[in-house]
């Protein structure tokens, strides 16, 4: 009996021990899984909120583009008048208005060529022209469609250069848009002249592919 009870004791003993080891071992472990959650800073995990905030721009001036970043000669120097205009919210509308009175076809009355250069808040600026005969009627408007410049970036896509001795030309090198403004095309070469009261295309023919049609004058 005596036998019994001191096995008894023992196993109970050994039951006790190991139900002990596990405690310690739990609580060891809840201790070093709370130690190395403390250790890791918030702060290299959590970054600032970035906050996007609109800014009201002040409404811009006619600031000219010096020809963009391809410098180009239109052929007309030195306006009889120029006038500056006050851009809208968005830099958008005609900036400068430039006028020359010269007399283009020697009929000894000085007609009148007109420069509009035309921002749209972009680099995609332009330069519209309008040529008009002084006559005994009044100024007539003799300008051909689409006499303007049409420009991008880094590359125009259509230029007019006036020559105005010995006699009034307009040159006018165009090429047609495709994929991007800066994806290279077939340039036109086209040229007007004077023929009675109207200005008429004398000459058109293609020249190489090309990005900017500045470099082709």
């Amino acid at each position: 009996m005596a036998e019994f009870v001191a096995t008894s004791s023992t196993k109970s003993r050994g039951t006790w021990l190991v139900v002990l080891i596990v405690i310690v071992f739990l609580i060891l472990g809840f201790m070093a899984y709370t130690f190395m959650t403390n250790r890791s800073p918030k702060s290299d995990t959590q970054t600032t909120p970035y906050i996007e905030t609109e800014q009201a721009s002040a409404p811009r001036r006619a600031q000219p583009h010096d020809a963009g970043n391809y410098p180009f000669d239109d052929g007309l120097k030195n306006p009889g008048s120029t006038t500056e205009y006050k851009l809208d919210e968005f830099g958008a509308g005609i900036a400068s208005r430039d006028m020359w009175n010269i007399d283009i076809n020697n009929d000894g009355l000085r007609d009148r060529i007109t420069r509009d250069h035309i921002e749209n808040g972009t680099d995609h600026y332009y330069d519209e022209y309008k040529i008009e005969l002084n006559t005994s009627a009044g100024f007539i408007d003799i300008t051909p469609a689409g006499f303007r410049t049409v420009e991008g970036a880094d590359c125009a896509l259509q230029k007019l250069r006036f020559t105005l001795a010995p006699s009034f030309q307009v040159t006018k090198i165009s090429r047609e848009w495709s994929e991007t403004w800066d994806t290279p095309t077939p340039a036109v070469r086209t040229v007007y002249k004077l023929v009675g009261d109207e200005l008429q295309t004398i000459s058109s023919r293609q020249l190489r592919t090309i990005c900017n049609v500045s470099d082709l004058f």
